[in-house]
């Protein structure tokens, strides 16, 4: 999602709502990025400070850390800050700042280390050299 700094500037606030494409940022927990919106507004206050924020709402399809199998996770996710030297961090040209980046890691932020489904069961007992006597153990 790109802004565009001359608007940004001549006006002070730029108002945003739109449906990113999510597809080139994945990692190995993240199976896929589904339903991703993204409102919000930029302020620039005429400082080296911008602020901006963020209302990021989607699905994050995630492994289960037990099968692999998909497990959905409901994105919900508020995000203000002031962001001093914005424009050198984000710039994507010398007319645009992108703040994907920004939106990639507020949603990582929200990623637990471990994902499963309550209905996820254990599909191997035994191993080599080990084996569950019983799972409430």
């Amino acid at each position: 999602m790109n802004i565009n700094l001359i608007t940004l500037n001549t006006k002070g606030r730029v108002d945003f709502d739109i449906t990113p494409d999510m597809s080139k940022f994945k990692n190995e927990n993240i199976r896929d990025l589904k339903d991703i919106r993204v409102n919000g507004y930029i302020i620039d206050n005429s400082t080296s400070e911008y602020e901006i924020n963020l209302h990021i709402t989607g699905k994050a399809i995630l492994k289960s850390a037990i099968n692999s199998s998909d497990v959905v996770l409901p994105l919900d996710i508020n995000y203000e800050d002031f962001i001093e030297n914005l424009v050198e961090n984000y710039k994507n040209s010398s007319n645009t700042l992108d703040i994907l980046p920004i939106i990639w890691e507020n949603i990582l932020l929200e990623i637990p280390i471990r994902a499963v489904n309550s209905k996820d069961k254990f599909e191997c007992n035994s191993g080599e050299g080990w084996e569950v006597v019983s799972i409430e153990d």
